[in-house]
């Protein structure tokens, strides 16, 4: 039964990964915690292990699916990298209840970026749709992706995560992406950014690797599903989700801010 657990918990992190373009901790770290015998440090250990597993596949899953910019991730990737190592390493001058006014800043931002260009594209201001960019645009954009990726990079050092649900909001309203392809952009930042976060994990945290491996190989069916999931239904489907996922996570941290 506890293995069925951790099959169930990968499949359920790689899925929502694959379909929202996440890393899946929002998942799998909590699920570990309350529903087996894992303790906070592991699961994050074994979450890192699981979003990097989730995200390489996923990002395999896009680019087969012609729905992945290669050049954005690893501009937006890349200049994230540094930011996140200094905002994990700042954290320890953040006390706890900072922390959590910061990661509900963060999503709230998210949700109001998510919600701006929903808005925008129903008045006709955008349109989601894939089109052929002059190569000044390009360039502009790529060099957009830059601050973009040191500002989420920093953020997501010091609430300790992925960044997925700031990464895709940011690709959609500041590169002008698609949804799908800002979703499949994503897993592949993701996993720029898992690289160092797992092998700083194996080398500081002591966790049972073969529930780490039961958890990533299921991730990678997970995955599979939440990226066929994500080219089946429309964008909107996707949106819907997306939000209320941002909602939860609102709900949760406003809760806890609260005392409750």
């Amino acid at each position: 039964m506890e293995y069925l657990k951790y099959i169930l918990i990968g499949i359920a992190g790689g899925t929502l990964s694959g379909l929202l373009g996440i890393g899946g901790g929002f998942i799998v770290i909590p699920a570990l915690i309350y529903f087996t015998k894992t303790g906070a440090k592991q699961a994050t250990a074994i979450s890192m292990v699981q979003i990097f597993f989730a995200s390489a596949f996923g990002t395999l899953f896009n680019y087969l699916k012609k729905t992945l910019r290669i050049k954005y991730a690893l501009y937006f990737g890349i200049a994230s990298m540094g930011f996140a190592f200094a905002g994990s390493y700042l954290t320890k001058y953040f006390s706890d209840t900072t922390i959590k006014i910061i990661y509900l800043s963060a999503v709230t931002l998210s949700l109001a970026l998510f919600m701006l260009r929903s808005y925008l594209e129903k008045i006709g201001k955008v349109a989601e749709c894939c089109r052929i960019e002059d190569a000044a645009l390009e360039k502009r954009k790529l060099f957009k992706a830059i601050p973009l990726g040191m500002a989420a990079g920093f953020l997501g050092g010091i609430l300790g995560v992925g960044g997925g649900f700031l990464y895709v909001p940011l690709l959609v309203f500041f590169l002008d992406l698609p949804l799908k392809v800002a979703v499949g952009t994503s897993l592949m930042i993701i996993l720029i950014n898992s690289i160092p976060g797992v092998i700083g994990k194996i080398l500081s945290v002591e966790f049972n690797y073969i529930t780490a491996l039961i958890i990533a190989l299921s991730s990678v069916a997970g995955a599979r599903l939440g990226v066929y999931i994500n080219q089946k239904v429309k964008p909107v489907v996707i949106k819907i989700v997306f939000i209320i996922m941002l909602l939860v996570i609102i709900g949760r941290v406003s809760f806890d801010l609260a005392g409750f």
